[in-house]
């Protein structure tokens, strides 16, 4: 039997914070595989670089040395991280969502298909079944204002799934909620992992962390012996 290969590989990555008089060390010499069909869950203190490392498997932020590599092709050497093909198979759930309040929830799920450049009337109905997906059949012409926090995280859910991503982070997308809500986000978040498709989330919700395939915990930018 074939063993499937990484869709994320980090390798010996650093990342440190400097100012004029300081320099912190959030990462330091990280070693990751983020496998098809696999749940992973990052957990640790406050400030042990949990978030810092979901934006570098996110291109939102670069390293400072090592390697990241997406379906074994390395995408860490890039000046601009953003511009890379890879960025769209990635899907990025934030802890605040980061919708725009004056677009209703079906343009907000539209936002990523705008950038592609894809047809209006096609963004349409792939952001509508992205929503019927999540649940949100029936609140596509609302505003944020206008919905539950279960109904934001779903929203920001349906938005990172709409490109079809390859993989889905989520920064604490339970952290604010009450937890019968965030219970239902575990359980949508769940089903997002596919044979095609990873799930890696940053928590402090221990229920949540037990219901990964592995469980990962940082401590002073490195992890910690399982």
């Amino acid at each position: 039997m074939s063993v499937a290969c990484p869709i994320m590989r980090l390798e010996k990555a650093w990342k440190s914070w400097r100012g004029s008089s300081f320099k912190i060390d959030i990462l330091q010499d990280i070693n990751l595989s983020v496998y098809p069909g696999t749940f992973l869950a990052i957990v640790g203190p406050s400030g042990a670089g949990k978030s810092t490392l979901l934006h570098v498997l996110g291109m939102l932020t670069p390293l400072d040395s090592g390697a990241l590599f997406f379906n074994e092709r390395r995408v860490s050497s890039l000046k601009r991280w953003r511009d890379h093909d890879a960025r769209r198979e990635i899907g990025y759930v934030f802890q605040d969502a980061k919708l725009i309040a004056n677009l209703n929830v079906i343009e907000n799920v539209s936002v990523p298909l705008a950038h592609r450049g894809i047809w209006p009337r096609q963004q349409k109905r792939l952001a509508a079944e992205a929503l019927e997906r999540v649940g949100l059949k029936e609140r596509m012409s609302h505003r944020p204002s206008q919905l539950s926090g279960g109904e934001i995280m779903r929203v920001a859910i349906a938005r990172a799934l709409v490109l079809r991503p390859r993989v889905l982070l989520a920064d604490e997308p339970t952290g604010t909620l009450d937890s019968k809500t965030g219970e239902i986000i575990a359980d949508l978040l769940m089903e997002t992992v596919t044979q095609d498709r990873a799930l890696v989330i940053v928590t402090h919700e221990e229920s949540l962390a037990r219901r990964a395939h592995r469980i990962i915990t940082m401590k002073d930018g490195r992890f910690e012996p399982a």
